[in-house]
């Protein structure tokens, strides 16, 4: 019976993961839901990935970066050892990136206008938008990193002789 590789194979099967690619999806999903900033001192309300999905409308459009960073989790545990999970880490990043930019951008469009040059500026701000930067970074270059080493390793893999 023939058999097929990369199928047949348990090994093949098993998670490797891309270390930095899981902390930057961790990294990520902590500051999604972390805190990012509030309107004022006076204010309880902060606006954050964790505040969008407990309202009580469900969260809505903003739940898809949660699908997104699952995605890119998921790819992670086998981004270490194929190209494909690599890369579609790389694409659920590039998903969380867009998703999680329309949410802050969306919060940011609910500060009032004021009579300070930079009304952002004077917001109290929590460590929610720092950690999501860093698990992001984190996040594509390690996919970056998978995807260019999981290439490099296909044309070893390729010149070995049929049936091995």
């Amino acid at each position: 019976m023939a058999t097929v590789a990369g199928v047949d194979d348990v090994a093949s099967l098993r998670p490797k993961p891309d270390i930095a690619m899981v902390l930057g999806a961790l990294f990520a999903l902590a500051g999604y839901l972390m805190p990012w900033f509030k309107l004022g001192d006076d204010y309880e309300w902060w606006f954050s990935g964790w505040s969008y999905a407990g309202l009580s409308s469900g969260g809505g459009w903003t739940l898809f970066t949660f699908v997104w960073l699952a995605v890119a989790l998921g790819a992670a545990l086998w981004a270490g050892g194929s190209a494909a999970a690599a890369m579609t880490g790389l694409v659920a990043t590039a998903g969380t990136l867009v998703m999680s930019s329309a949410v802050v951008a969306v919060s940011f469009a609910m500060v009032p206008e004021k009579d300070a040059l930079n009304p952002v500026a004077n917001l109290p701000f929590g460590l929610g938008l720092p950690v999501l930067g860093i698990g992001l970074g984190l996040l594509l270059a390690g996919g970056c990193r998978a995807t260019a080493l999981a290439v490099l390793r296909a044309p070893a893999a390729d010149s070995r002789p049929a049936g091995v």
